[in-house]
């Protein structure tokens, strides 16, 4: 996963006064979509609670392809006409940069002030009625306040991903004659996505399904420093490069594909799953709840899971905080007939579960929260399972001896004929190379992975 921003949303105040709306500020220190929602609808549910912005950059340093759930993932969200507009024009597939300036965009319409600062501990929020975290995946809040307690934590798949240029329209192989034979050669399952054509050259990008011995052999080739295939072939085990090699070969012979010289970029992931122990931090000698983690900072799943979780976690969030202030009138008229009804039925819904948890709306979230991680990571680790079955598959059918559709082995000999010559060459580094190339906002693609940092696991402790 891509550097993230710690996101913070802070409610202050010392004390509860009747007039406490006044004294009572929400700090946001964001670097992502799920806690720019989260600010928003607070601001449109709790609009007496003044809502500042903190933001660690002042651009925005993520910009990888995201895919929207548009039906479910914002169903219920308060009616108001910027909020419902700007949602009923995202498309399916968004980029994070893209959405995220969207949200910025509205949360200044909505008068949020926004400062431009680092915070590394919460030491000048002391006197904080209410912190919460939506910091992403290596979430400040929850290592301050929650020790980095996990329920679960584990490492579904290895993945090896490889990014390239072509000239002109990029196109798969045909199956049947090409795809399934050259699948067969390899020990990976292979998937691949070509993006949009753009200014005569078009993005694609493939993912290997590795094991853990391979991706230990490639977790130097990161997103910051990747490996590239013309100078870094012999650091890449040898049946990995065979299958790249072969792969690229059959693109270029069958689907007649011109790759642009130099353009393939190789990096190692870790599709992890995890769940913090707790969610929300009961603080005794205040008698309060005081603070919440939302999104990624809550738990995390891959299979572009972790964004559509995140938002709806960021609506019953803010419910929960409408109704843990006192249900104060909100502001959502001007929205469609339709969303007004869907955020009046979610409203009831929402306040039916609180009752049911002693009245308690945080309390009514935690449990929120925990149920959706449980059914999302297991949702996680089905589809890894069925990868798992796919990649067996593959490896019988590669192994039986009746084979009819396969390569000769003259065709293997051939296409493992090396694409550079020069394999140890010196090192090129990004800055060396054509920054229009490298631009990941330029792969115009459906990645199949909301990807998660393996380096997770070193900061985590299991409950």
């Amino acid at each position: 996963m891509e550097e993230e921003c710690p996101q913070i949303v802070i409610i202050g105040g010392n004390q509860i006064k009747q007039n406490y709306f006044n004294n009572i500020h929400i700090y946001l220190y964001l670097g992502g979509p799920v806690g720019l929602l989260t600010a928003i609808q607070i601001k449109i549910l709790v609009p007496q609670l003044n809502l500042v912005i903190y933001e660690k950059h002042v651009e925005y340093q993520r910009k990888h392809v995201l895919r929207l759930n548009k039906v479910t993932t914002f169903f219920g969200f308060p009616s108001h006409p910027l909020l419902t507009n700007l949602i009923d024009n995202l498309p399916s597939v968004v980029r994070t940069s893209v959405l995220e300036s969207q949200l910025l965009e509205l949360a200044k319409k909505l008068r949020i002030p926004i400062k431009y600062e680092n915070i590394i501990n919460l030491d000048k929020f002391i006197n904080a009625h209410m912190i919460i975290g939506a910091d992403g995946s290596h979430s400040t809040v929850r290592q301050l306040v929650f020790n980095n307690k996990m329920k679960v934590q584990d490492i579904l798949k290895y993945v090896i991903e490889i990014k390239y240029e072509v000239y002109g329209h990029g196109e798969k192989l045909d199956f049947i004659k090409y795809q399934y034979r050259t699948q067969k050669q390899f020990k990976y399952v292979i998937q691949e996505h070509i993006g949009s054509e753009k200014d005569n050259r078009t993005p694609i990008t493939i993912h290997l399904l590795v094991d853990q011995h391979t991706y230990e052999q490639m977790k130097l080739a990161t997103f910051k420093q990747p490996y590239y295939l013309h100078t870094h072939q012999h650091l890449i085990p040898n049946d990995l490069l065979d299958t790249i090699t072969i792969w690229l070969n059959v693109k270029k012979e069958y689907a007649d594909e011109k790759r642009v010289e130099h353009s393939e970029r190789i990096t190692s992931v870790a599709l992890m799953i995890y769940q913090s122990a707790e969610v929300v931090h009961y603080q005794q000698d205040k008698q309060q709840y005081n603070t919440c983690l939302v999104g990624d900072a809550a738990f995390g799943v891959p299979f572009f899971r972790s964004l559509n979780n995140g938002i709806i976690c960021s609506r019953k969030l803010a419910s929960c905080i409408q109704l843990y202030y006192g249900n104060e009138p909100a502001q959502t008229e001007g929205g469609n007939f339709l969303n007004s009804l869907k955020f009046e039925w979610t409203k009831l819904v929402n306040q039916a579960h609180c009752l049911l948890n002693s009245n308690e709306p945080l309390k009514a979230y935690s449990q929120f929260v925990h149920l959706m991680a449980t059914k999302e990571i297991m949702i996680a680790q089905n589809k890894a399972n069925f990868l798992f079955a796919a990649d067996m598959m593959n490896k019988i059918n590669g192994s039986v001896p009746w084979q009819l559709n396969k390569w000769s082995s003259e065709d293997v000999d051939h296409l493992k004929e090396t694409i550079y010559s020069n394999n140890q060459s010196s090192i090129t580094t990004d800055n060396q190379m054509d920054s229009n190339t490298w631009e990941d906002e330029d792969y115009d693609l459906v990645q199949e992975f909301d990807i998660i940092e393996s380096d997770l696991s070193n900061n985590f402790q299991q409950d």
